[in-house]
């Protein structure tokens, strides 16, 4: 069995995948999103220094003597003396004499604020700029203070009569906007974590299709089964049998279907005693035994099924029987002859079923017994068709110890549940034992993904999903678990 993958991108598996992916790793984005935003708030305020502006205007007089003071000279001069003291300005006041006149009045030979000024007409209009609003205003009044005589050596006399006044600020000029920014980055770390979902969903490996079934098992796809809903909150029976009055058609006619192609498959391979596994607990395979069973039973055939699971038999349970029944490990422990007193008649069905009571410690040493394969045997007399459940073959060998007694194997694949190598190294140690692949079942396949539409969503109006799955080993109530490390855990009611 050789697995391929010939197809190309799928958007539709992709973003299946996705929405899979997202609630189990939901954390990561979230995460990131107040990493990113934290971070970025902490770095904003460490690093915020407010700014204060003060601005006042001047106007400039040149000193001129009589003979030209005439109004139109005299604008002249003034607007000529302005540009050329904003022009010398920065250098009159780095000057030695302006710093001596800075340490001979303040005290200090640099101003506390950032000062430039510029012209405008006959006017000077001063900025000063500090962190601290008073600095920013002392620094203006000293440049103002030291500048006419600072610049003497270079222009010549002038003064600067005040023509409009500064003013303390109140408010910096770069007020701190840490929440816009955190926002950004809180959604960039936010992106960043539906990346890397994305990422790993665009490399998970799990089974979506025939086509994919097809690709990895090279053996005929018997059907897609849907997923089964329920109303939430009702009280009415909720077992995914065929027995169920409440059971959706679509699952009872594709359950059908898969009968169909299974007649066809056990015409042509004269196969009677069917054996029915999975890879892991979860998939769904206990309740497909059942309905198998149940469908094969319809059309008249005497069917029996029985519960080889030697850990853990769940079929009673399955089927609602509450009184004491025997099943294998019974029937080989006392080696008990009356076998067709042991088979239990399922009500609604001429179905009859081999499930016990009692559980083995080592099954091992059951599934060798030469009482095993007599009771086979005796069965092949009873029945048209043995529909044979079997623990979940990616886990433990007990499927592989009963191939030799069956004919032919059905293997049931739950719908993105389970990883392709998983799969098909489960499915290749049972082709090793040169057991007979009937075919294989997709189960709880859902439209968006599934090739052949069998798969559905939820109704309106239907508030839970109803798991069919197998639930082998979860959960208090069957003990211990040993399924599967971080796979899916099952929903309520699943067998």
């Amino acid at each position: 069995m050789e697995q391929k993958d010939k197809r190309g991108f799928q958007f539709s598996v992709f973003w299946h995948n996705f929405l899979r992916t997202l609630p189990h790793m939901v954390w990561l984005p979230l995460l990131l999103c107040a990493a990113f935003g934290f971070l970025r708030y902490y770095q904003v305020r460490r690093s915020y220094s407010p700014s204060y502006e003060v601005f006042a205007v001047y106007r400039v007089s040149a000193r001129r003597t009589s003979s030209i003071d005439l109004s139109s000279t005299g604008y002249y001069m003034d607007a000529n003396a302005a540009s050329r003291l904003a022009a010398t300005y920065p250098y009159a006041m780095s000057s030695d004499l302006g710093r001596s006149l800075l340490r001979e009045k303040y005290g200090t030979s640099s101003l506390p604020a950032s000062v430039s000024c510029r012209p405008e007409a006959t006017m000077l209009i001063f900025t000063a700029r500090a962190s601290t609003p008073q600095n920013a205003y002392d620094g203006l009044h000293m440049a103002v203070d030291v500048f006419p005589e600072a610049g003497k050596s270079i222009l010549g006399g002038f003064s600067l009569e005040v023509f409009d006044e500064a003013v303390l600020p109140t408010s910096p000029i770069n007020p701190p906007n840490f929440l816009a920014s955190s926002i950004k980055w809180a959604l960039l770390g936010l992106a960043a974590g539906l990346g890397i979902i994305a990422f790993f969903a665009l490399f998970r490996k799990t089974v979506h299709n025939s086509e994919d079934l097809r690709e990895l098992l090279s053996v005929p796809c018997l059907g897609l089964l849907p997923e089964v809903r329920f109303k939430a909150r009702t009280k009415a029976n909720h077992s995914v049998l065929l027995t169920n009055p409440k059971l959706d058609e679509s699952y009872i006619e594709a359950m059908r279907s898969v009968r169909f192609q299974l007649n066809k498959e056990l015409e042509h391979q004269r196969a009677k005693i069917i054996m029915v596994t999975s890879t892991i607990p979860g998939e769904g395979k206990s309740t497909i035994s059942a309905n198998l069973a149940l469908a094969l039973a319809e059309q008249g055939s005497r069917v029996t099924l029985v519960d080889c699971d030697l850990r853990k038999q769940s079929l009673k349970e399955l089927f609602g029987i509450q009184e004491s029944t025997r099943g294998l490990v019974e029937l080989i422990a006392q080696q008990s002859s009356d076998l067709e007193d042991a088979l239990t008649p399922v009500e609604g069905s001429t179905l009859r079923l081999l499930s016990g009571d009692k559980v083995a410690e080592q099954p091992q040493n059951f599934l060798a017994s030469p009482r095993l394969q007599s009771l086979m045997n005796a069965l092949r007399r009873y029945s048209d068709y043995i529909i044979v459940d079997t623990p979940p073959s990616g886990l433990l060998s007990d499927a592989a110890a009963l191939s030799q007694w069956v004919d032919g194997l059905i293997y049931v694949v739950r719908q993105d549940y389970v990883a392709r190598s998983a799969v098909l190294d489960s499915a290749g140690m049972l082709n090793s034992m040169e057991v007979r692949f009937l075919g294989c079942v997709l189960n709880q396949a859902i439209r968006s993904t599934s090739a052949s539409g069998y798969g559905y969503y939820g109704r309106k109006g239907y508030g839970y999903g109803y798991g069919y799955g197998y639930g082998y080993g979860y959960g208090k109530k069957y003990g211990q678990k040993y399924g599967s490390k971080g796979k899916e855990k099952p929903e309520e009611y699943q067998k």
